[in-house]
């Protein structure tokens, strides 16, 4: 059984266009499915937790990233599978799942909060914040991300962290479980669904100029080789602000002093095959372009 978890609003409003197709090639194949439409931020745990002990349903995030990070908590060490369509504005996960071979993946968590992606802290949680106010159906995802990126460039100041009882001034902190964000930076190039470890990208202390330097290497996905890069592997992480500062959690923000990362392995099914056959079904009809 399929079960589609359909934001409408997703993409500039594709997730209803979306929607339709899907139904019509459900019933033209005979496929019992159920299609759902959330319309606040607890809609896609409720739905997916009333599925997820069915070994034998594939639960569709019909969305972007922040309605995928919604499904993840519904699921999460749960029998079904996990699908995704991606009709969202950055739709960031897809481009490392859709390439993936196996049948289960880790998940990161933070505090009580799963994350499939990526969470982060510093200059690009304040981007993303930034670029949540923005959003109103009307700019495309590349003008709000350049309109956040300008507007945080000069009022950004470093945050003084400590990051497993070592202080730090840092630029970007980034826990990665798969490689991209910010709708298509490859931040971390050699993540892995399966290995049972974090990618961790922290930044040092930056001034402006070396700001932009480091966003020409990361938007050729050469950052990990700058001197200002400190790149390792783990499967947990601590992090302690004396304030409060926001986390960006797969494209979802949330505050807090005080920020345990952990790694779930295989914490989750994934129907790669099927995800992918839908997505190209929607780029054959037009719904979204083949990104």
């Amino acid at each position: 059984m399929f079960i589609f978890i359909v934001n409408p609003i997703s993409g500039n409003n594709l997730g209803n266009p979306a929607s339709l197709v899907i139904r019509d090639y459900c019933q033209y194949k005979n496929i019992n499915y159920k299609i759902f439409y959330t319309e606040d931020k607890i809609d896609a745990i409720r739905i997916a937790n009333a599925f997820k002990n069915d070994k034998n349903v594939t639960i569709f995030s019909v969305g972007g990233d922040g309605t995928l990070n919604e499904v993840v908590n519904g699921l999460a060490n749960s029998k079904a599978k996990l699908g995704l369509i991606p009709v969202g504005s950055g739709n960031d996960f897809y481009r490392t799942f859709k390439d993936f071979k196996g049948d289960k993946i880790d998940l990161g968590k933070v505090n009580d909060r799963y994350f499939i992606n990526v969470a982060s802290l510093g200059l690009d949680a304040e981007i993303a914040n930034y670029a949540n106010k923005l959003k109103n159906g009307k700019l495309s995802n590349e003008t709000i991300y350049i309109l956040s990126l300008i507007h945080e460039y000069f009022r950004f100041k470093p945050i003084d962290i400590d990051i497993d009882g070592i202080d730090k001034d840092s630029t970007i902190l980034t826990v990665c479980n798969a490689k991209y964000y910010g709708g298509g930076f490859k931040i971390a190039p050699h993540a892995k669904l399966n290995d049972g470890m974090f990618d961790i990208i922290d930044v040092k202390s930056l001034n402006k100029l070396k700001i932009i330097n480091l966003v020409m290497k990361l938007i050729k996905a050469k950052h990990l080789s700058s001197k200002v890069v400190n790149f390792y592997q783990t499967d947990k992480l601590s992090v302690e602000s004396i304030i409060p500062l926001n986390c960006n959690i797969d494209g979802e923000i949330i505050k807090n002093t005080d920020f345990n990362f952990s790694i779930e392995k295989e914490a989750l099914n994934v129907d790669v095959e099927n995800s992918n056959y839908f997505r190209n079904l929607l780029v054959l009809n037009k719904v979204i372009k083949n990104r």
